[in-house]
């Protein structure tokens, strides 16, 4: 019993040291491991933000290209439906709606990924 008092009254001492701060070295200790902790957290956080602002840039950089490289054909096929030709007809305007699908598919894909990252924030 003389040890668990012995015990109690060391831990006691340690406490009353520490709550008037003169134990400078464990308090020191704390808030080193908290700002490492703080700091790896912050550095991931800019990390995250970084991959994702790259993400959205591929994103749009391959939407305007698609944008870009199609807007010919959709110009073409849209001239050619408001002169009355059936876009069905020939080799072209099958081309034209295969690439006008697959564009619009495009474009479904990157909205639902968008959609998907702002619902996982």
């Amino acid at each position: 019993m003389n040890q668990a008092s012995g015990r109690s009254s060391r831990s006691n001492a340690d406490l009353v040291q520490m709550l008037s701060g003169l134990s400078a070295s464990q308090d020191l200790a704390v808030v080193q491991r908290t700002r490492r902790a703080v700091y790896h957290a912050a550095l991931e956080m800019r990390q995250r933000r970084a991959r994702r602002r790259r993400n959205l840039g591929f994103a749009l950089l391959a939407f305007i290209s698609f944008f870009a490289l199609l807007t010919p054909a959709l110009w073409s096929a849209v001239d050619d439906m408001l002169a009355g030709e059936q876009p069905f007809d020939d080799m072209h305007g099958m081309v034209m709606s295969l690439v006008l699908l697959f564009f619009s598919t495009v474009l479904a894909a990157l909205i639902a990924g968008w959609r998907h990252q702002h619902s996982r924030r």
